[in-house]
């Protein structure tokens, strides 16, 4: 399972970075502008093959089936995955503790998602993510047809 993003959708209202921050006391997603011209909610991948867990000397980010897991225990704060990670995903806090995106098993579909306002975030599958995100770029092309079509008639 992952967190897919439709960014034509992120209207930059952090609701899921405050949904994130209420379930676990600080926020494992931030969204961040792009040159004013989008906002990206960037969180943990779970990477099929994660530089964060590679570069990890002491173990203590790993893969676990699909998703790439934590254990606090065994940080030692290097930082090496902070630099490794291509998405900006794994941060530090304050205290220099590691935090990245868990999908919060012990939901069904994480609050950032079930918290956003324009339904940007997707939670699914690989296939579901992708399919949702086709269908949702279709439904955008043949609304703007659609219109342009009505402004010839016009």
């Amino acid at each position: 399972m992952e967190i897919y993003v439709d960014l034509e959708r992120c209207i930059f209202c952090h609701a899921c970075e405050v949904a994130c921050e209420r379930e676990h006391g600080e926020s494992r997603i931030s969204v961040e502008a792009v040159k004013d011209r989008a906002s990206v909610p960037v969180s943990c991948h779970h990477c099929e093959v994660a530089p964060c867990a590679i570069v990890c000397p002491c173990g203590a980010l790993f893969q676990e089936g699909t998703q790439v897991a934590f254990d606090a225990a065994k940080c030692t704060r290097c930082g090496l995955c902070l630099l490794a990670c291509p998405f900006g995903a794994v941060e530090a806090d304050p205290t220099s503790m590691v935090q990245k995106c868990d999908l919060c098993p012990e939901w069904d579909v994480p609050p950032c998602v079930l918290t956003c306002p324009t339904e940007a975030l997707i939670f699914g599958d690989r296939d579901d993510g992708t399919k949702e995100m086709r269908r949702r770029t279709a439904s955008r092309i043949a609304r703007s047809y659609a219109a342009a079509v009505g402004r010839e008639r016009a």
